[in-house]
């Protein structure tokens, strides 16, 4: 048998019960232990007081040193009951500090509090929507409220996380809702496109104008220094380097996608590849007449 326990799980004297190992697992339960600033020179100072104003008194404060209990046995008291109290005592003192509206050490002495008015009084605001409530110390209502970042939303209050938006979806900060991303893209018809479009085409044309020339001349010895066959790649490849240019625009599609990289890519590095083989032939050329003419001159 399964037991629960919750502030109980922190009790000194119950492990030590008789047959408490017998009863089966014990899962426990309990609040975080706080340590209270000052708490333990407070008891200590109110017990050492010596004097105190009504003996007939049958409770203990800060101004009557009683016999029971001492300052250790108040500290090392049972924590299942601590945390409860010292909430209810900073509640109700919060409260009275707000309606004496106390500040800079002082309070209003001249305004009367009654009981059914100090527990009422908020700790903190409630969050507005498409704000998060971020707690300060133990107290649930003790928050700051902060916005939203850009990309989550909270549509009511009272959250302490923002949710976050979908993939397909986005937000500003301090959203309460999410909407749709929306696809926009630049049309054929779009004027930046048609002139970048005609210098392309231009660009093949030219290009495809140089290739008929070079192959009406193919024969000359300006088209044979040129590269002769080498030419006709490398005019080709450029040609074919332009097009790529027509996938940017329209609605992107797969197929789009793939074309606007792959042409380019491809025929550039062949152009490239070509330059390079034309300048080590031109090169090796230059150093073989160099040669030549040295041996001739000896």
């Amino acid at each position: 048998m399964d037991w629960k326990l919750n502030t109980w799980s922190l009790n000194k004297k119950l492990p030590k019960e008789k047959g408490i190992k017998n009863i089966g697992t014990v899962i426990g339960f309990s609040e975080s232990e706080v340590t209270i600033p000052g708490f333990s020179d407070f008891i200590y100072s109110s017990r050492s007081l010596t004097h105190c104003e009504n003996a007939e008194l049958f409770f203990c404060n800060q101004a009557c040193n009683c016999s029971s209990p001492n300052a250790e046995d108040v500290l090392a008291a049972e924590p299942t009951f601590n945390l409860y109290v010292y909430t209810a005592v900073y509640a109700i003192a919060h409260a009275l500090h707000n309606a004496l509206q106390c500040g800079s050490g002082r309070c209003n002495r001249n305004i009367t509090v009654y009981p059914h008015i100090v527990p009422t009084l908020p700790c903190s605001p409630e969050c507005r929507t498409g704000y998060a409530k971020k707690y300060n110390g133990i107290h649930k209502c003790c928050f700051d409220c902060e916005m939203c970042p850009i990309g989550t939303y909270v549509n009511s209050t009272g959250y302490i996380t923002c949710i976050n938006c979908k993939e397909t979806e986005w937000s500003a900060a301090g959203s309460t809702s999410c909407n749709l991303r929306v696809v926009e893209y630049i049309p054929f018809t779009d004027s930046g496109a048609i002139l970048i479009m005609v210098g392309a085409s231009a660009l093949v044309g030219l290009t495809l104008a140089m290739s008929v020339l070079f192959a009406i001349n193919y024969n000359t010895p300006v088209v044979r220094s040129a590269g002769g066959p080498m030419c006709f790649l490398i005019l080709g490849c450029l040609s074919l380097c332009s097009l790529s240019i027509f996938f940017y625009f329209g609605k992107p599609t797969i197929s789009f996608c793939i074309l606007r990289f792959l042409p380019f890519i491809l025929f550039y590095t062949v152009c490239l590849a070509c330059f390079v083989v034309r300048s080590f032939q031109i090169v090796s050329s230059s150093l073989h007449i160099s040669s030549v003419y040295s041996e001739l001159m000896q």
